[in-house]
């Protein structure tokens, strides 16, 4: 996922946007032409109009700009949940700042290429294995921020762990409802299945609701 184009940036951080989106761009483009393993950061960057040692001022390797941003959202994130009414609940806290984070209210990627990235992930376990640690990555930030927001020892109490996970489990989800049916932004699909998480009482027996 890229951040959103926005008219309030500065020239400099549009740029940095643009760049940034370029050798996400040519990394994927020559990753399914030429495949991953012909794939070097020199080829990127010469392909992204950058040399290689911009390249490596924003992604540490090959394989960052292949796989998922969520680490670096989760940054976001951190920010505003630690900014949420303190009388707010951690979970709704979390829920409202993620929403509301330029990361996930960004101007929706293209679903062609989102697809091509995450089928490009799944073919090459080494690709997997880094997505996999990205969002293991984002949601240890969300923890450690929860516990910090709650007053806890994350190594003591399961709960922030717990909640960061669901969150993420939420925000996948959400991704892949919004890849196959794609009739509004991202966020508000994040929104409602956070909403639709909520509404669910988890240890009711019987048939759970369908609602959307």
């Amino acid at each position: 996922m890229v951040f959103q184009e926005d008219a309030s940036l500065g020239r400099r951080e549009q740029k940095k946007l643009d760049t940034r989106r370029a050798i996400r761009n040519a990394a994927l483009d020559l990753a399914i032409e030429d495949g991953l393993e012909n794939l070097t950061v020199e080829l990127i960057a010469h392909n992204a109009g950058v040399s290689p040692r911009t390249f490596f001022n924003y992604f540490g390797s090959k394989e960052d700009a292949l796989v998922t941003e969520a680490a670096e959202g989760a940054t976001q994130v951190r920010v505003l949940l630690l900014e949420r009414p303190a009388d707010e609940s951690p979970m709704r806290a979390l829920h409202h700042a993620i929403i509301n984070s330029d990361y996930y209210r960004s101007v929706p990627p293209d679903r062609d290429r989102l697809l091509t990235r995450q089928r490009l992930t799944q073919k090459h376990p080494s690709l997997m294995a880094h997505q996999l640690g990205k969002i293991a990555n984002a949601e240890r930030t969300f923890a450690v921020a929860l516990a910090e927001r709650m007053g806890n020892d994350i190594d003591q109490d399961l709960v922030p762990e717990l909640l960061a996970a669901t969150a993420g489990s939420i925000i996948r989800v959400a991704m892949r409802h919004w890849v196959a049916e794609g009739d509004k932004p991202l966020y508000e699909v994040i929104d409602t299945a956070f909403k639709r998480f909520e509404s669910i009482d988890l240890f009711r027996d019987g048939t759970v609701g369908t609602s959307r």
